[in-house]
């Protein structure tokens, strides 16, 4: 009798552990695609198989959808079929930043690593420039992005300019914009000269050379560079009409001490400026290293308001504005 107490519990047991790993609803869709006893006695993760059959459930990658581990089936049929290893896909997926709409993309993207992929084709880098332009439809967002991909609408005008104190004497100053007056936008212009005053106390005076422009006057700016020195020059240094930061408002060229504008890198209190812009809310928005990131050529002047919170983040992780958007 007590044998056979202990054999009907060791069948009960066998029976529980028979117990289908998916529900009534998902064995037929497996059995439908004829792979249900596979799915059944040889997958690692029937979780995968599960979240696929909502996602576009492809019988030849079986397989693969059992020796992987995923939150997500967006782009997994792409990955897979494009060959990528389980450590590619996995590598994809932990991105927090990765865009399953841009998988085509980034599969066509040839750069050092995953991780720069994504993040390049997420700045558009892929594309040629002007090809695509996303346009703001409004401007509360300080930290805005605008670039060769990014623009502001013909006509734009901040509704929040000030009058800037700390700005270049004509005739004095090199490079002295002929603007009637030095703007930006409110908060951009506490900022800097906050930022101005405290380079003071290091005998650092800085004075804005150039501040914002108009979508007329950056167009007569492009325009005459490119009739000078040609399309390419022009797009190097002088951005297009609605893709200018001056334009924005948020941006201010600088030089100190009385040294011309392209030189400053090269003057001793340079280094303060580096090292301490960000603790008022600027960048340097054109790094000498960050040119492919950037795509326009190095300026030790062109200085953007971002805000204390990102330009400091920005600052420590050593990357642009651009990088930072594409790492969203």
């Amino acid at each position: 009798m007590k044998k056979i107490l202990i054999l009907s519990l060791l069948m009960l047991a066998g029976c529980q552990n028979n117990t289908s790993l998916y529900t009534p609803a998902e064995e037929k869709l497996l059995e439908k695609y004829g792979v249900l006893s596979e799915a059944e006695n040889n997958c690692d993760n029937p979780d995968t198989v599960k979240i696929m059959l909502k996602k576009g459930f492809k019988k030849k990658n079986l397989k693969q959808y059992c020796g992987l581990v995923t939150k997500s089936g967006d782009g997994l049929n792409e990955m897979i079929d494009a060959g990528l290893s389980k450590k590619e896909i996995k590598e994809y997926q932990s991105l927090s930043y990765f865009h399953a709409d841009k998988i085509d993309r980034y599969l066509k993207y040839e750069t050092s690593t995953i991780k720069e992929k994504v993040k390049e084709v997420n700045m558009d880098l892929d594309l040629k420039p002007y090809s695509v332009t996303h346009f703001y439809d409004e401007d509360s967002d300080l930290t805005m992005l605008i670039n060769k991909y990014n623009s502001l609408p013909e006509g734009y005008i901040p509704s929040d300019l000030v009058d800037v104190n700390y700005v270049c004497e004509q005739g004095v100053d090199y490079s002295c914009s002929t603007m009637d007056k030095m703007q930006l936008r409110k908060t951009a212009a506490e900022a800097y000269e906050k930022f101005v005053e405290a380079g003071h106390k290091k005998d650092i005076n800085m004075v804005a050379i150039a501040t914002y422009r108009s979508y007329d006057y950056q167009s007569n700016l492009y325009n005459y560079y490119k009739a000078e020195k040609g399309e390419e020059y022009a797009d190097t240094y002088y951005a297009r009409p609605g893709q200018s930061e001056h334009n924005s408002g948020l941006a201010v060229d600088i030089t100190f001490n009385g040294y011309n504008y392209n030189e400053i890198e090269e003057k001793e209190g340079y280094d303060w400026i580096l090292k301490n812009m960000h603790k008022y809310g600027f960048i340097l928005r054109y790094p000498e290293d960050k040119t492919k990131m950037t795509l326009y050529g190095y300026e030790s002047w062109h200085l953007r308001y971002v805000g204390v919170e990102l330009a400091t983040k920005l600052y420590k992780d050593n990357i642009t504005l651009d990088e930072y958007y594409g790492m969203k």
